[in-house]
C-alpha cells in the first residue's frame, strides 16, 4: 500500500468560503493565484476553463514556448507550495478563466 496517500476522499479547507476564479489572458502579464492560502490548505483542484493556458512553477513568465499546457476542460492537483508558485498565461486572444478550490486531508 502506498503510506504517501492520506485521504482517498478531497476534504475542502475548513473556513475557506469561496474558490479562486482566475481570469488569464495572453499578455505578458504574468497570472498567479492569490496568495496566501489557509494555512491548513494542502492541495488545490484546478480546472480550466474556456481557453487552454501554459503554466510555469519556477519562477520564469509562461509562454507558448516555455511552460506547460493545461488544456479546456479538465482538472489539475497541484500541491499548495507548488500552487504558490504558478505563472499562468491564456494560449491565444480568448481570456482562459482558471477556478481553483482549496483542500486538506
Amino acid at each position: 500500500m502506498n503510506s504517501r496517500v492520506r485521504n482517498l476522499y478531497p476534504k475542502p479547507t475548513p473556513g475557506v468560503t469561496s474558490m479562486q476564479m482566475l481570469d488569464v489572458d495572453s499578455t505578458s502579464v504574468q497570472h498567479q493565484l492569490t496568495s496566501p492560502f489557509n494555512t491548513l490548505t494542502r492541495y488545490l483542484v484546478l480546472d480550466v476553463q474556456d481557453n487552454d493556458a501554459y503554466v510555469t512553477f519556477t519562477g520564469e513568465s509562461a509562454s507558448a514556448t516555455v511552460g506547460h499546457r493545461l488544456y479546456a476542460g479538465r482538472s489539475y492537483t497541484l500541491d499548495a507550495d507548488t500552487a504558490r508558485l504558478a505563472k499562468f498565461v491564456a494560449t491565444g486572444s480568448t481570456t482562459s478563466v482558471i477556478a481553483a478550490s482549496e483542500f486538506t486531508y
